[in-house]
């Protein structure tokens, strides 16, 4: 289960900033502010020491705005205890402005993991050829971005001429093909090109007013297929979210989207297949959806009940309405998942998710993704963690998604909104992320990629281990990056800046060696027994190192919540790998039988 610093009830997520000045400040938001400005110096540590060790300086240089932070978390309650609260509050909000401030621009070095980007639409219609395209694709580069999502499938349309959809973006110029463009310019920059497609929703009033059409238009596949369409109690095909979808019963529906995705794998290059709106129209108060033709047919021969005349009073009976609906989804995935990697084996397929608890997104989107995880559906999870302050996004967003796939083969990407968010504050995001068990991040999206980040990013060159892909080789990630935490732990030792008692550090030293070896075996050697031993060695040193490190925990218990974190990690990568090397192996059995 992922770490973090000293984890309170809900309400400290009520943001510390929102209050006058000069309100009383309670024991919960006491906690909260405390926490919050202990978690950023953490991220900032974090951050810093990493870059240092892997420029060769060292983990000597101590931040100024580090130790004035440490004085604040240390007077917060003796202001509080005065009732000076507005002293609080503002010394609080600077020691935070500070710590990003003097974040060094080198701090944040890439490392092996996903750099993604969702490239939307409208960047690739402002772009308007393959020459411009380019420019943006420089950009990314130059920021460090290794993987590209690209919009292929937006309300209905696609971008590229398809023999199976009946219309192609409208918006797109005559004789381009943005998505042969896309794959040629990633190949070049050695990046990864992903296909993003809507699954489920194939209309948008806001499209509709881009293209010229009325606000009552539902799109092209509905406006040839409407008896596709999903509809509310009403009949209604519009969802209040502004936007038509099809309905995921249908056996036509999923034939159609099917084909659609056999098209782009086969006539493209592509590394994957992203699925976005992969869940029926998000049901509002006092509106539900799902009541497509052919969803009702099914329920009402499997039930003998029409679900249109049930409502949530019918508790058992909506309970199963509700699983119905959810369950042609999860189908859906399974099919095009088995049937894409019979197409192509090295397909890497993900979805953009909801973040929501279980029971939210079964009851207002049907969207089970612990299935699809837990199944091996799908590679990369892409949570949409939008969320502006860092302290909710790990706590409220990401976590309860990471102890949600703790035992499942999949990758963890969180989604960063990078709209409206200053620049280093989206450098603290991604560095939350690394410090939870992810296999990189998302940035939502390119049309927000602001030149000001971008330099941020620019200012760490991308080494040939930071460009290994986590999906593509795992258990080398796997060394990879336990190699660089021991990097860290050997750095600490060195300077003598490690809270250890000395039996302890013995212990911990010869599992340390021993991880390693078994973890560098993997890498070069991926079998099952190699596999199990690193696994053995890597849960006696998840086990033992809260006891080895208690008094460094003391002292800075972010640091040690982050290290075990990173050996979630880890473990992440071996759950990921193992089945994938078992379909390998046997494949070759297969093919190697005369």
């Amino acid at each position: 289960m992922a770490q973090i610093f000293d984890p309170i009830p809900s309400q400290e997520t009520r943001s510390p900033e929102t209050p006058s000045v000069s309100q009383p400040i309670h024991a919960l938001e006491l906690i909260a502010m405390r926490q919050e400005l202990q978690d950023l110096v953490g991220r900032v540590e974090n951050a810093l020491t990493a870059a240092r060790i892997r420029q060769g300086q060292g983990n000597t240089l101590q931040l100024p705005a580090i130790a004035a932070a440490r004085t604040v978390l240390k007077q917060l309650p003796q202001w509080v205890a005065a009732r000076q609260y507005q002293e609080a509050r503002q010394q609080w909000e600077q020691a935070r402005q500070n710590l990003w401030r003097d974040y060094p621009p080198e701090a944040f070095v890439p490392v092996p993991e996903v750099r993604a980007i969702w490239l939307d639409r409208g960047t690739i219609v402002a772009a308007g050829s393959e020459e411009r395209l380019a420019v943006v694709f420089d950009r990314l580069q130059a920021a460090g971005v290794n993987t590209v999502f690209l919009e292929v499938v937006n309300a209905g349309y696609p971008i590229y001429p398809s023999r199976v959809a009946p219309e192609q973006n409208p918006l797109i110029r005559r004789n381009w093909d943005p998505l042969a463009s896309a794959v040629r310019l990633a190949r070049a920059r050695r990046m990864e090109l992903h296909a993003w497609v809507w699954v489920f929703s194939v209309g948008n009033r806001r499209h509709n007013a881009l293209v010229g059409k009325p606000a009552s238009y539902p799109g092209p596949v509905l406006s040839r297929y409407p008896q596709w369409a999903n509809r509310d109690q009403d009949g209604n095909i519009f969802a209040p979210e502004g936007k038509t979808f099809l309905d995921p019963s249908h056996p036509e529906v999923q034939q159609y989207l099917l084909s659609l995705y056999r098209e782009i794998v086969t006539q493209y290059a592509v590394d994957g297949i992203h699925l976005d709106y992969i869940r029926q129209p998000r049901n509002e108060r006092g509106i539900t959806l799902g009541y497509g033709t052919a969803a009702r047919s099914q329920f009402a021969q499997k039930t003998g009940i029409d679900p249109i005349d049930l409502t949530e009073r019918d508790a058992s009976l909506w309970w199963m309405w509700t699983e119905f609906r959810a369950l042609a989804i999860n189908g859906f995935v399974a099919k095009t998942a088995k049937e894409l990697r019979q197409l192509r084996p090295q397909l890497t397929i993900s979805a953009a998710v909801f973040p929501w608890s279980y029971n939210d997104r079964i009851q207002r989107l049907q969207q089970n993704w612990e299935t699809w995880v837990s199944r091996g559906d799908i590679d990369l999870l892409m949570p949409m963690t939008y969320v502006p302050n860092t302290n909710r996004f790990v706590r409220q967003e990401v976590l309860p998604v990471v102890e949600a796939i703790a035992e499942s083969p999949v990758l963890l990407l969180p989604g960063v909104m990078l709209r409206g968010l200053p620049d280093m504050e989206v450098v603290d995001q991604l560095q939350a992320v690394r410090d939870l068990p992810s296999g990189g991040y998302a940035l939502f999206a390119s049309e927000h990629f602001r030149p000001s980040f971008g330099k941020l990013l620019q200012q760490s060159p991308v080494s040939d281990e930071a460009r290994v892909l986590p999906h593509r080789r795992p258990f080398r990630v796997a060394y990879l990056r336990f190699n660089d935490l021991r990097k860290e732990w050997q750095n600490l030792v060195a300077s003598d800046r490690l809270w250890i008692r000395e039996d302890h550090r013995l212990q911990w030293e010869r599992q340390s060696q021993a991880l390693y070896r078994s973890l560098d075996l993997v890498s070069q050697q991926p079998s099952p027994a190699n596999i199990s031993q690193a696994r053995k060695n890597l849960t006696i040193m998840a086990e033992n190192l809260p006891q080895w490190m208690r008094l460094e925990g003391i002292e800075r218990p972010y640091r040690v919540a982050t290290w075990r974190n990173r050996l979630e990690s880890i473990e992440a990568l071996l759950r990921y790998g193992e089945p994938r090397l078992r379909k390998i192996n046997a494949s070759l059995s297969t093919s190697q039988v005369p």
